[in-house]
């Protein structure tokens, strides 16, 4: 039989040596943290047209200055090709509009999701949600009569109000009052009267006429007057199920005007034109939220292991000693994931976000269970090699698990492998954490855990110090104290 306990010092070295550089990295430069732990904005975009690279995406934001830009591209299979449509009017609409175009959409498209983005000079509707693919045509003639619409800029258009006008006895009076002011001037008994009756009509009745004549800028006229007529410039159909997402620490969608700038700014660069799917901002109080809770579920998770896998082992002696040594092997697993990602987030930008949480645990439970099977089979063997020192009877339980461990773990690393090339942007994040934390966990389970068993043991190294009876090492370490 192969001696693998043999060469547990060796197994431990080469732990070490993939460790350290992840730990300098990690201290030194930390993890490159994603929106989810910073705060920021996410938004998902969906182009008209295929998009080739982030390269294209990012040079069409950069007068928009956005701090650490990142690009991914996904697919979405409601959005498929032709089932989607951008309609491009001549001018900004307002609400009436929009509300008249959308209802209008809906009544014939029942189920279809409709958004207005107005820009500087124009505007356009986008169409999701087509269940049969709708043709250019058929969509310019149904919106062939929008209603007009006011400048949107302007606010809401106001109510039109009666105009003053002049009636006949305001004109006549005013016309006596002039004249009774030119003829009475001779006389000094009539100027009085003049002044003091017939003046104050003639000055309210020229203060009603001068408003009416001085257009549609005084409060009798409206000042934004729903009067600029709306047509249907082109019908763009969807070519394309792709979809952009846009991760930066910029915040974006704060105020309404956020989206249609940056969907502007892509179309003065000569990008396509996007719709948009999501719009995502987190602030700084959620993302110190999740960074907190992410330690927390780590210590907790760690914390009902242990107490869980000293009560499975419970008659054994120094049930403890498993627990202990299976929490170590599974702060390797974690320490060998975020030393990685440190290291590929300064080499690379690999940012992480919640769904490296989700990872991170996984790979917790499954380094444990990996581990429990293995010292599952120990204290099987503890009872049946009763002649057998505590270090072979490790190592044949070793050699009598690995088959199956490595035939499981394998099975698995080959489907996150695929995942993680050719599973898209959007969740390689998720399947490299699990890919790594995988293979670590399972030479953990065997080459490590059940090393630092034999090792407390046999008290080497630093388990001597952790020994309170320095004979401890020394008993028999088949001993139970009961039998299941």
């Amino acid at each position: 039989m192969f001696n693998l306990v043999k060469y547990r010092y060796l197994f431990l070295l080469i732990s070490l040596i993939v460790i350290i550089p992840g730990a300098i990295s990690l201290a030194i430069f930390h993890l490159d943290l994603g929106l989810d732990f910073t705060g920021g904005s996410s938004i998902e975009l969906h182009p008209q047209v295929p998009v080739q690279n982030s390269a294209q995406v990012e040079a069409w934001l950069k007068p928009l200055h956005l701090q650490e830009l990142s690009v991914t591209f996904g697919q979405d299979p409601s959005l498929a090709s032709g089932k989607s449509a951008w309609i491009l009017l001549n001018t900004p609409i307002d609400s009436n509009v929009q509300a008249s175009i959308t209802s209008t959409l809906q009544g014939k498209y029942p189920g279809v999701h409709v958004r207005v983005f107005d820009l500087s000079h124009s505007s356009f509707v986008v169409v999701d949600g087509f269940k049969t693919a709708p043709t250019a045509s058929d969509l310019q003639t149904l919106l062939s009569k929008i209603p007009d619409t006011s400048n949107p800029a302007l606010g809401p258009a106001t109510t039109p109000t009666p105009t003053a006008t002049a009636t006949p006895a305001a004109t006549a009076t005013a016309k006596a009052t002039a004249t009774a002011t030119t003829t009475a001037t001779p006389t000094a008994t009539a100027t009085p009267k003049a002044t003091a009756t017939a003046t104050p009509k003639a000055t309210a009745t020229a203060t009603s006429g001068s408003s009416s004549n001085s257009g549609s800028s005084g409060s009798s006229t409206t000042s934004n007057p729903a009067n600029i007529p709306v047509s249907v410039q082109k019908v763009l159909l969807g070519t394309t199920n792709q979809t952009i997402t846009i991760l930066t620490r910029t915040p974006i969608g704060g105020k309404s005007s956020d989206i249609p700038d940056l969907l502007q700014t892509i179309l003065n660069q000569g990008g396509p034109y996007m719709g948009l799917v999501a719009n995502q901002e987190v602030g700084p109080s959620v993302a110190s939220d999740t960074t907190r809770n992410a330690v927390l579920a780590v210590i907790a998770a760690s914390v009902f292991i242990l107490l869980y896998i000293w009560f499975a082992f419970r008659k054994v002696a120094r049930p403890w000693r498993y627990g202990a040594c299976a929490i170590i092997a599974l702060l390797h697993d974690v320490l060998v994931v975020l030393g990685v990602f440190s290291i590929l987030g300064k080499l690379f930008q690999v940012q992480v976000d919640a769904l490296f949480i989700t990872a991170l645990l996984t790979v917790v439970g499954f380094s444990v269970h990996d581990t429990i099977v293995v010292f599952d089979r120990i204290r099987e063997n503890m009872q049946r090699r009763t002649v057998e020192s505590f270090e072979q009877v490790v190592n044949a339980s070793l050699v009598q698990t690995m088959a199956r461990s490595l035939n499981t773990s394998l099975t698995v690393l080959f489907t996150l492998s695929a995942l993680t090339l050719f599973g898209g942007d959007s969740i390689r994040t998720f399947t490299l954490a699990l890919l790594i934390g995988i293979f670590s966990g399972t030479y953990s389970s065997i080459f490590n855990a059940s090393m630092l068993l034999v090792m407390w043991e046999k008290r080497e190294w630093i388990f001597g110090w952790l020994s309170r009876n320095r004979d401890e090492g020394r008993r028999p370490a088949r001993e139970l104290v009961g039998t299941r």
